[in-house]
């Protein structure tokens, strides 16, 4: 797992501010509850193993994070689908382990700067 990205891109995180203005708060309410809805859908994949809604599932989070500029969230998620291609259940469980502690803190990251 490549552990070398930041977990906010700075610059993405900007342009976001300056696009949405009055509105960022809000992206940042909606980025985090979707994060958790997806958290949980790849959860219940994972135990599942059903490995097509948990590619899915990891793909279209991983452009999510890479649109907030979360920028390590976005590889775990590429490693997570990767992961559930080959259907190796170990890597697609440690894969969730990550994205759930760099969730937590991209969300404390992440609430200061709005408001």
């Amino acid at each position: 797992m490549n552990t070398d990205l930041p977990i906010l891109d700075s610059e993405v995180q900007q342009a976001l501010r300056e696009m949405m203005r009055d509105d960022f708060d809000l992206l940042i309410d909606t980025f985090i509850a979707d994060a958790q809805m997806r958290l949980g859908h790849l959860q219940a994949s994972l135990l599942t193993q059903d490995w097509p809604a948990f590619a899915q599932t990891a793909h279209s989070f991983r452009g999510s994070c890479g649109n907030m500029g979360a920028l390590a969230m976005q590889q775990a998620c590429q490693e997570a689908e990767e992961a559930s291609r080959a259907g190796d259940a170990e890597y697609a469980s440690a894969c969730l382990r990550r994205l759930n502690g760099l969730f937590d803190q991209v969300t404390v990251l992440l609430r200061p700067q709005s408001s």
